[in-house]
């Protein structure tokens, strides 16, 4: 068993014999898409230690399936990045604890370039990323295909900067926006882009406020992510797009609050990230 935990188990892993390139194997008696859903089962309860109870959010089976999908995919990004951390501290070791010249040895050594001690140190690391590479590609590439099935699918259109992945990280941690009694707020809250008692959610010691805030830092990032990427594809002044434009007005606002542009730009981003999220709860409830 202890060997089988340790397998990456990518989409493809579990098409039918039928469908594999050196398959000698009868015909399938079952669909792929029967196939693809027990390979995400199988795949969500090999990344985790406690099976998942879904509730009201994630009944429709689309959205299930992304859901444990956007696990998977996670999971493989986690992963990955641990590696990325451990290379970079032997980078640094080289570098004797020099910051600056540790990034420039881990950029020469993504392009193949180093000394012959340092590749020989770091390249069983590089080797151990590229399965979880592979898997993370293909995870995102079906979480794509999911994401277009779903009815707001063409809310993506609609939108310069904002793709198929990025919609289906918003489902994978939201779920099905009709299923909050609060509506637009408790999806809010949900994503960590909540106003609660005139702050801002965040994280608490406090465990009686924590429960109160109910963040998750992790889920806050995949939104922050989400609303960093739309900003730099809206472009700017002329070529501006409608969520740059809420950006920027907000910054102006916010630049008067605050007492630095990085804090004015951290509050406009959560702004506008807040606007994609209301514009996608409004083409949901449309089509619902």
């Amino acid at each position: 068993m202890a060997h089988l935990c340790q397998t990456i188990i990518t989409p493809t892993s579990f098409e039918p014999y039928g469908n594999r390139r050196n398959a000698n194997a009868q015909t399938p008696i079952i669909t792929r898409g029967q196939w693809s859903y027990a390979a995400m089962l199988f795949q969500s309860r090999l990344a985790t230690k406690k099976e998942v109870k879904m509730d009201n959010r994630y009944e429709n089976p689309t959205i299930a399936m992304i859901y444990r999908t956007w696990r998977n995919r996670q999971n493989m990004v986690r992963a990955e990045g641990k590696l990325v951390l451990q290379i970079k501290a032997i980078c640094r070791g080289f570098a004797d604890g020099e910051i600056k010249a540790a990034n420039k040895l881990f950029v020469a050594l993504k392009k193949g370039e180093g000394s012959i001690e340092l590749m020989a140190a770091t390249k069983p690391l590089f080797d151990a990323r590229e399965p979880l590479l592979k898997s993370r590609a293909s995870f995102e590439k079906w979480l794509s295909d999911l994401a277009k099935e779903l009815p707001v699918a063409t809310f993506v259109d609609k939108v310069r900067g904002f793709g198929h992945l990025g919609l289906a990280g918003i489902v994978g941690e939201v779920g099905d926006f009709m299923a909050y009694e609060k509506e637009l707020d408790g999806i809010y809250k949900r994503a960590g882009l909540a106003v609660i008692d005139g702050e801002r959610q965040r994280k608490h010691s406090n465990a009686e406020m924590a429960l109160v805030h109910g963040y998750s830092p992790s889920r806050h990032a995949v939104f922050w992510t989400i609303g960093d990427s739309l900003l730099k594809a809206q472009g700017k002044e002329e070529n501006a797009g409608p969520y740059r434009m809420v950006y920027d007005k907000r910054k102006i606002m916010e630049r008067e609050r605050v007492e630095t542009d990085g804090h004015a730009h951290n509050r406009a981003l959560r702004y506008m990230t807040k606007r994609l999220v209301r514009d996608l709860y409004k083409e949901w409830k449309e089509v619902a």
